[in-house]
């Protein structure tokens, strides 16, 4: 498989996850420690429970928005080591066929353990000097109002 592919069906596994609600599936793939950088921190997350609270926030969000569709869509990635892809992708929030905010480009790194590949690095276009992110930080920073889609 490509590293395009790989990439976009790791997206795809967690995006589905996120939305669903279902925190598992979602944990299943993260590789711990797992670091992400913000535009203001870095965070380095060590243990799946500390994984919940940031996915609870970005699934009451989704929600709060009626979000039907979390499509994350590959543009770019490619191998930076045999067992190390790095890539990019557009983002978008769809709310029964409508736009709730305009796509925003996000970045990961995801790695192989085994025959599986994990998300080890995430690189998100958000303000945050602190970790967890709340709901009402995930909404105002993807430029989308409380209330918008009701």
């Amino acid at each position: 498989m490509n590293p395009l592919d790989i990439y976009q069906a790791a997206l795809d596994r967690v995006s589905n996850a996120v939305l669903l609600g279902d925190f598992d599936t979602y944990a299943d793939q993260i590789d711990l420690p797992y670091l992400i950088h913000t535009e203001t921190a870095r965070h380095l997350v060590t243990t799946r429970e500390d994984l919940r609270p940031t996915f609870l926030a970005l699934h009451e969000a989704l929600m709060a928005e009626r979000v039907t569709h979390y499509e994350r869509v590959a543009r770019e990635a490619d191998y930076v080591h045999r067992d190390r892809i790095e890539g990019w992708h557009h983002a978008h929030l769809i709310s029964n066929g409508e736009r709730v905010n305009y796509p925003h480009v996000s970045r990961h790194a995801i790695v192989r353990r085994g025959d599986r590949w994990l998300f080890s690095e995430a690189h998100y276009p958000v303000r945050a000097d602190s970790w967890p992110v709340t709901k009402d930080t995930l909404l105002e920073q993807f430029g989308i109002k409380k209330g918008l889609v009701e």
